[in-house]
């Protein structure tokens, strides 16, 4: 698949780097590699009523699928950790019960021992309920284990939706028994599966969402999905319509939280190509696809116009709603989040304390204060330009041909023609199937 090469393309270098440390860790013990980490500590972001625990394990078994990295196109929450992941990896097949234990003691290590908890608190790996990354016995482990002076509201768990299942869960409702309430996290993106699997690389269908969305309710957990505001390479319009569709969507399939996610940008993705190989390809920029060194980043408008147009076309979904702080602090590796024409321009932080009070004062009076408010004029109309020129684009199967024949020249140089036409045949069959 073309999006699945070109991800193997971009951690090419991280994927050297995570299997020579795990060639080099199964020269090791158990104990070992045990004593070799167990005095790392957990990264974790405590914001306002949520904190994001990162818990340490191998990594994500889908990035790690086929042996080599690749994985979702818009995701890196890796790359910085690969040394350390395939260690976790060696100590993991030497000693599960160990490997477990190290979970454990990193995360004490880092939020110490019985900390008090915020209102939700965030803690899994990558795909939790995936047996490659945590096992039974290691999950019964950590939520086994009293991690909090005091219960959190709410325990948030986060997997994929295809890791969902009657057998996980029966065993997972025993694990958490003691917890007052659970909600289980699964990344939707977009409510299109050719845009979620073909270009965002993500291999999970609407109906395994769907069946998710179900299994869970039937056990009594809460449903979480994430949507994203722009897609990497899509135009600013493009990227408003699909997420409006998105959520509309997830409301109706019975979803009972959704988490906006606005695009931010780190180096192995999708995005952070873009930006480090066509940021000033002249074509492109003609297009308004690249935006030197805002290319893979929404603006800040795209933001607050894409609230307010769902606002506008369905109010009564904003009861399910929780914005994603916009804060480069909140992730575990390091990124660059959206702003307005320049970095430094101060309606940048107009914006985003607008959108970040949304996150917990969610209601049409703060973006109804958006024309009073946001009277950057010099930001504005170069936005404006930018949706101008990108109409040109015309439609995102169009705008993803487009980025997809410059992205298979530039990696593929030797055979780019015979790559490039794997995608457009997938997007005929789209188009054919859509007819």
């Amino acid at each position: 698949m073309f999006i699945d090469k070109v991800m193997r393309g971009i951690w090419k270098e991280v994927d050297k780097e995570y299997k020579a440390s795990y060639e080099e860790a199964k020269k090791l013990s158990a104990e070992a590699l045990y004593q070799r980490h167990c005095n790392d500590v957990m990264r974790f972001n405590a914001g306002k009523g949520v904190t994001m625990n990162y818990v340490d394990t191998i990594g994500c078994p889908y990035r790690m699928k086929g042996g080599t990295l690749s994985g979702c196109s818009m995701c890196d929450f890796q790359s910085e950790h690969a040394r350390r992941q395939g260690s976790f990896l060696a100590l993991k097949e030497k000693s599960p019960n160990l490997y477990g234990e190290l979970i454990l003691r990193i995360f004490k290590n880092g939020r110490g021992n019985e900390s008090p908890s915020n209102i939700i608190e965030n803690i899994s790996g990558y795909d939790t309920f995936n047996n490659d990354e945590i096992p039974e016995s290691v999950c019964s482990m950590i939520f086994g284990a009293k991690l909090f002076e005091d219960e959190p509201y709410i325990y948030s768990v986060e997997t994929r939706a295809s890791s969902i299942n009657r057998a996980r869960l029966e065993r997972f409702k025993k694990n958490v028994s003691n917890k007052r309430r659970v909600s289980i996290d699964f990344g939707v993106e977009v409510s299109n599966e050719w845009i979620r699997n073909e270009w965002l690389n993500k291999s999970v269908t609407n109906q395994q969402i769907v069946d998710a969305t179900n299994l869970l309710h039937e056990y009594g957990f809460s449903a979480t999905g994430n949507a994203l505001i722009g897609v990497p390479g899509f135009t600013e319009e493009q990227s408003v319509n699909l997420f409006i569709e998105t959520v509309m969507w997830m409301d109706n399939i019975g979803i009972d939280k959704i988490v906006v996610h606005p695009l931010n940008r780190k180096k192995y993705t999708l995005q952070g190509y873009l930006h480090d190989t066509f940021e000033n390809d002249t074509e492109l920029l003609e297009l308004g696809l690249v935006q030197r060194g805002h290319t893979g980043l929404p603006w800040l408008f795209t933001i607050i116009y894409a609230l307010k147009e769902l606002h506008d076309r369905n109010p009564g979904v904003y009861k399910k709603l929780r914005i994603m702080t916009i804060d480069e602090k909140n992730n575990s590796i390091a990124n660059q989040v959206s702003y307005n024409s320049k970095p430094d321009c101060t309606c940048n932080d107009l914006c985003i304390n607008l959108i970040n009070h949304l996150m917990f004062d969610r209601g049409y009076d703060a973006l109804g204060e958006i024309k009073k408010k946001l009277t950057c004029d010099q930001c504005l109309a170069s936005y404006m330009d930018l949706l101008e020129k990108q109409k040109k684009c015309g439609s995102w199967l169009r705008t993803v041909t487009i980025l997809g024949k410059k992205i298979a020249k530039h990696m593929f140089p030797e055979n780019w023609e015979g790559i490039y036409s794997e995608l457009l045949k997938s997007v005929e069959a789209y188009i054919d199937e859509e007819s």
